[in-house]
């Protein structure tokens, strides 16, 4: 790229990140092409004295078809500056940018190695030329060495079958494990530090950089995550320990500053029994048992961090339809509310950051309006500080619809709670279209903001064209306790479908909903769940189901996970005396015969959480009853879709379909730019 054509990419960047309109504009609806141009923030880490901020910012090609991402640095009261122009753009992952401990240099990732960029800008140059790509770096505190992550090269017998194209392979069984190495920074010269069979799956230095808190599984397999142990080792690799010894879910294991005592997230109770709310375990690092910091929280913990002082720890907890900063008191086990207001906080992302050097906390807000500005507050607590302008472009381009908590009573007489969408113009005492959105997991929540998703979900665009959206935190989801997230275990519909329901019945009182224009969409276990609904009601004129399940049976030969749905049933379909008269009623499947809903399936041809085979299950039993159907599929997509021209192909789809079928109009189709 010559100088003058950086120089100018950078000048109109600049514009929009600092929120300056180049001229007069007018508030527009939201399309699908501005949802999908429309630039984001990812992996934002502030500087060890707390004065800068780095991130990583998106820019659409649509030749590539898809977002591009560069480095930026921004002083906390001053103007972004673009660090990197590659074409092919850099590797946003979470916690993959890294302050020098000095604040001089940043490491990131760019064509799968760790690049190192002077702080002040310059040319990256290659830290690592490993094998395999690297991921998770981190620096030693003195700033002399960079930890990684990265599985083993493959053999020169592999090589040599690579290039015979002798590609016959056992399934399950051609990983490699994913090992701790360490570089120089000074002479590149990189040294592995731990070996065997089992794959580290994460890690964290201590504050002093003596010793490593981490996650061994015994593969780096997806479903076998869930079987990961907290280890602790000193730093050179010597006196490797586990600190437990269950087939929990763990995470995010962290020595407190003293060394003495080991932070970890895990998805148990105190007894170690399976699915139940996330919540924090503090074990000593010599060993001993893991006990629980807050036994009786009413929340879930979605990521915590040692304070400074140790006596301390800073956690994001899920709240439900919002997530908060809390500070937890070791010795008492008091909870103190650091945040609090409309808005969600995405950690896994890695939206969040506590700075010991600085005394400060940085995070991102996903807001209404702006859907993930960085903000920065002391660890003590204060008034949050906005960084980033980011997303001034959604409050000065676009008419977004207004946000609001809404909640009912479920069959039990439950208090439900969702995020409803107001339709652009909404006008009181008019009855709306309305979507009914169902969030995946079923653990997981809806909150304010945008959420990760947003072209999937399109809810802005939904809104744009008139439609009410409903975004319903119905039983099993995140954020409510352990009964509420527990619902689904036993009889995975217990509440589940009555909940959605009575919210749309809720809507329809209040003079919102028009009940002879409804519709229901939903991804992953919001798939799931409309395939159910559309066997229990015909009240839905239209619904969209993606990547969701027909037949719990096959279901699980055909997913890379099976251990938390193993809870809701008692077991496998494999077992001896197998929980098949409960997997099966509990399949949409089952009950099939009855869809009278026009329906659409979505799903990747790559997908290894819920396979395509499940929605031809449904696609192709809706066609024996000549329902209105159709099954989408998109090549080479995963459980979650990345290329932009296939969300938007999907969108348009769904849109034509809600059009046809609730709305009784035609729909024009939005192209994607042509390069």
């Amino acid at each position: 790229m010559t100088s003058l054509r950086r120089w100018l990419w950078a000048a109109v960047a600049l514009l929009s990140v600092a929120g300056l309109p180049a001229g007069a504009q007018t508030r527009r609806p939201m399309t699908l092409v501005d949802l999908a141009e429309l630039q984001r923030l990812l992996a934002p880490r502030l500087s060890p004295d707390g004065r800068t901020l780095v991130y990583m910012l998106s820019k659409v090609d649509w030749k590539a078809g898809r977002p591009i991402w560069h480095l930026w640095r921004q002083d906390i009261n001053g103007t972004p500056v673009q660090l990197t122009f590659s074409e092919g753009g850099d590797i946003p992952a979470p916690r993959s940018v890294r302050w020098a401990p000095d604040g001089k240099a940043i490491l990131f990732l760019r064509a799968g190695q760790i690049q190192l960029i002077p702080a002040d800008g310059g040319e990256p140059r290659a830290l690592t030329r490993h094998a395999t790509p690297p991921s998770a770096p981190m620096w030693s505190p003195d700033g002399t060495t960079v930890y990684f992550l990265a599985s083993d090269p493959p053999t020169s017998g592999e090589r040599e079958r690579d290039r015979l194209r002798d590609d016959v392979y056992a399934f399950e069984e051609t990983f490699k494990p994913q090992q701790l190495w360490k570089v120089s920074v000074a002479t590149g010269a990189e040294q592995q530090l731990t070996t065997g069979e089992t794959s580290v799956l994460e890690y964290r230095l201590s504050r002093d950089g003596s010793k490593v808190a981490m996650h061994r599984g015994p593969t780096p397999l997806v479903g076998d995550g869930f079987r990961g142990e907290v280890w602790v080792m000193d730093v050179t690799g010597a006196n490797a320990r586990a600190l437990t010894r269950n087939e929990i879910p763990e995470s995010a294991a962290e020595l407190s500053p003293d060394n003495s005592q080991v932070l970890f997230l895990a998805d148990t109770n105190q007894r170690f029994e399976p699915y139940y709310n996330t919540t924090i375990f503090v074990v000593p690092a010599a060993g001993g048992t893991p006990q629980p910091l807050l036994p009786d929280f009413n929340y879930a913990i979605d990521d915590a961090a040692w304070a400074p002082d140790g006596k301390s720890i800073i956690a994001v907890a899920n709240l439900g339809v919002h997530s908060e900063l809390i500070q937890i008191d070791v010795a008492s086990h008091r909870v103190r509310q650091l945040t609090d207001g409309r808005h969600f906080i995405p950690t896994q992302a890695g939206g969040w950051q506590l700075v010991p050097e600085a005394g400060m906390l940085m995070f991102q807000l996903d807001q209404p309006s702006r859907w993930g500005d960085v903000w920065t507050m002391p660890i003590a607590g204060g008034s949050p500080t906005q960084v980033t302008h980011a997303y001034d472009a959604l409050e000065r381009d676009f008419i977004l619809p207004r946000q609001e908590k809404v909640e009912w009573k479920g069959a039990d007489g439950h208090t439900i709670e969702g995020i409803l969408m107001y339709p652009v113009g909404y006008q009181q005492g008019t009855r709306y279209p309305l979507v009914v959105q169902l969030h995946g997991g079923p653990f997981e929540s809806d909150h304010f903001g945008g959420g990760s998703g947003q072209l999937l979900n399109y809810f802005a665009v939904l809104a744009a064209k008139g439609y009410a959206v409903l975004r319903p935190n119905y039983r099993g989801s995140t954020g409510y306790g352990n009964a509420f997230y527990r619902d689904p275990v036993g009889n995975y519909f217990r509440n589940m479908a009555t909940d959605v329901m009575n919210g749309v019945d809720a809507l329809i009182a209040q003079g919102i909903a028009d009940p002879d224009r409804l519709v229901c969409m939903g991804w992953s276990a919001g798939g799931t769940l409309v395939n159910k609904l559309v066997t229990m009601t015909d009240r839905f004129k239209a619904a969209s189901s993606g990547a969701g399940i027909a037949n719990w049976i096959s279901l699980f030969a055909q997913s890379e996970i099976r251990s938390y749905r193993v809870p809701w049933f008692g077991g496998t379909p494999w077992q001896k005396n197998a929980p098949i008269d409960l997997l099966w009623n509990s399949s949409p499947l089952k009950d099939v015969a009855n869809v009278k809903t026009p329906t659409l399936f979505i799903s990747g041809d790559g997908d290894t959480r819920v396979g395509l085979p499940q929605s031809v299950e449904m696609y192709r039993a809706l066609k024996s009853h000549d329902v209105p159907t159709h099954l989408l599929v998109g090549p080479g997509e995963g459980h979650n879709w990345g290329g932009l021209r296939h969300q938007i192909e999907k969108a348009n789809r769904e849109l034509e379909w809600f059009e046809t079928y609730a709305n009784r109009r035609s729909y024009k189709y939005e192209k994607a730019p042509t390069p």
